[in-house]
């Protein structure tokens, strides 16, 4: 797996960036993100289906998200 494939697989709930971004993306408060977290842990798809929230769709990733960069 990735690094790529583990940030966005797991929320990392010690850092205030990651806990705004996630917070975002789910559209919930951080209070009811770390409350998820706290019943289900810090897997993505776990906090999703426990918010009620779906996976992103390919249409709902940013632009450019799946080019990969060639150097």
């Amino acid at each position: 797996m990735s690094q790529s494939d583990r940030t966005l697989s797991t929320i990392n709930d010690r850092d205030p960036f990651a806990m705004r971004y996630w917070s975002k993306q789910l559209r919930i408060s951080e209070r009811d993100l770390r409350e998820a977290i706290a019943a289900v842990g810090t897997s993505t798809q776990a906090v999703r289906q426990y918010t009620g929230r779906p996976q992103p769709s390919h249409a709902d990733k940013p632009r450019g998200a799946s080019r990969r960069h060639r150097g």
